[in-house]
């Protein structure tokens, strides 16, 4: 075991759950990584060893001098201390997961939704960096976000504010008439690829397909999401008038930002429009174990 004596240094854990991998750092109160370790989450196995999986990853990482464990989650703990909305890591449904990890390593833990990590390490450490009031949109096989106001993680009152994946949108739909879809029917990276595929009759393996200028069906798809997205963001931009919205996940990859922002200003009121930028973020897959730590060194 790593010892500092001297000059005691504040140390917290930040770990990232997520439904394929447990990525997990040590983190000094600077919010330098002193250590990483990540395994397997191996999801479909019993409950039990999943959480196994979880202890091995902060077992690797426990020091002498750690004082708290910050934790980046799917879902979301509910106020009786379950979780909910895991249906990446359905075993830990229900899970008194907080609880499981405070008597595991006898320390405090913090535990959040990972969009609320995503946009709280953004704020602190990546492209929001400065901002006060940020909305941290992830795009990727679903749509998720985390609502950072005046620095701040806002969780709504059960927990659960950011599930902004089912706001709606009203549609036409190929009979020429209109329907309320989710957008995460409309913007996901799973939906573009299967729009694509059934009007070019071609298969796809990744959103990049859109980029494919010189496709008609490509550009048509690329197009409705660029819309789409605007307009989810125009409403996002009226709703909580943010200095920023960072947009993560495999779909954040598209080079779409300059068309999603003009229509997002179209459709914003003018002046709020006006002091929100729409940026790529830029702490990719690290962003959930940075939030998870900045949350433990926050408390």
């Amino acid at each position: 075991m790593v010892r500092f004596e001297k000059n005691k240094m504040t140390l917290v854990i930040g770990i990232d759950l997520g439904g394929s991998k447990i990525k997990g750092i040590l983190v000094d109160e600077k919010g330098n990584v002193m250590n990483n370790y990540e395994r397997l989450t191996e999801s479909d196995n019993p409950r039990k060893e999943i959480l196994a999986n979880i202890f091995e990853v902060i077992d690797k990482l426990m020091v002498h001098g750690v004082e708290a464990v910050g934790f980046s989650t799917p879902g979301f703990e509910l106020p009786n201390g379950k979780m909910t909305c895991m249906p990446n890591i359905k075993k830990l449904e229900g899970v008194k997961l907080r609880k499981e990890l405070e008597k595991k390593t006898k320390l405090s833990v913090f535990l959040e939704n990972d969009a609320n990590c995503f946009a709280l390490a953004e704020q602190r450490q990546g492209a929001a960096k400065g901002c006060k009031n940020v909305i941290g949109v992830i795009i990727g096989t679903g749509v998720g976000g985390g609502i950072i106001i005046e620095r701040k993680i806002y969780r709504g009152a059960v927990g659960g504010a950011g599930e902004i994946g089912h706001t709606k949108l009203l549609v036409n739909n190929n009979n020429n008439n209109s329907e309320l879809k989710e957008i995460e029917e409309l913007i996901s990276g799973p939906d573009l690829i299967q729009r694509y595929e059934l009007l070019s009759g071609k298969r796809a393996d990744s959103p990049a397909v859109l980029l494919d200028k010189k496709d008609e069906f490509a550009r048509k798809v690329y197009d409705e999401f660029v819309f789409y997205t605007g307009v989810f963001f125009a409403n996002l931009i009226n709703t909580f008038n943010p200095d920023m919205i960072v947009v993560g996940g495999g779909v954040s990859n598209l080079p779409f930002y300059k068309e999603v922002e003009k229509i997002a200003k179209k459709y914003a009121h003018p002046e709020l429009g006006r002091v929100c930028r729409i940026v790529k973020n830029k702490l990719g897959d690290d962003s959930g174990t940075i939030g998870a730590a900045e949350l433990a060194l926050d408390h």
